[in-house]
C-alpha cells in the first residue's frame, strides 16, 4: 500500500525532492522483496502450505500476494463448498428481505483482508 501511495505521490514531487523520493521507493521495494523471500521460505518449510500454494498459482489471476493471503487468512480453503467459501469470505450476496419487503442483495461481512485482496 505504501509503495503504491508513494508512486502516486511521485507525480506531484518537485525536482528538489525527486532524488530523495526515488531512494525511498527503492527502500520500499527492497523491504517488500525481503518480506516476500521470508514468506517463500516459510511456506516451503510447511508441506501442506507449499502444496496449496502450488495449486493456487496454477489458477489464472492468482499471484503470490493472493496465494499468501489465502494461506494465512483462509485456512479452511479446500474443506468448504463453493457457497460456504463465498459466504465466509464475504463475496456471497446476502438478501435483505423481511416479510413482503424485498431488499437488494449485497456482499458484506466475512474476512475483509481476503475479500480486498481478491478484488485487487
Amino acid at each position: 500500500e505504501l509503495l503504491v501511495k508513494e508512486k502516486n505521490r511521485q507525480q506531484i514531487m518537485g525536482k528538489r525532492l525527486e532524488a530523495s523520493h526515488k531512494r525511498m521507493l527503492k527502500a520500499f521495494e527492497k523491504e517488500i522483496a525481503w518480506v516476500e523471500d521470508r514468506l517463500d521460505k516459510a511456506v516451503e518449510k510447511e508441506a501442506s502450505w507449499s502444496t496449496k500454494k502450488q495449486l493456487l498459482l496454477i489458477v489464472p489471476g492468482i499471484g503470490n500476494t493472493l496465494a499468501y493471503t489465502l494461506l494465512a487468512d483462509f485456512p479452511e480453503l479446500g474443506t468448504l463448498t463453493n457457497k460456504q467459501a463465498a459466504a465466509l469470505v464475504g463475496l456471497a450476496p446476502i438478501n435483505r428481505d423481511s416479510g413482503k419487503l424485498k431488499g437488494k442483495r449485497r456482499i458484506f461481512g466475512g474476512r475483509k483482508s481476503v475479500r480486498t485482496t481478491m478484488y485487487m
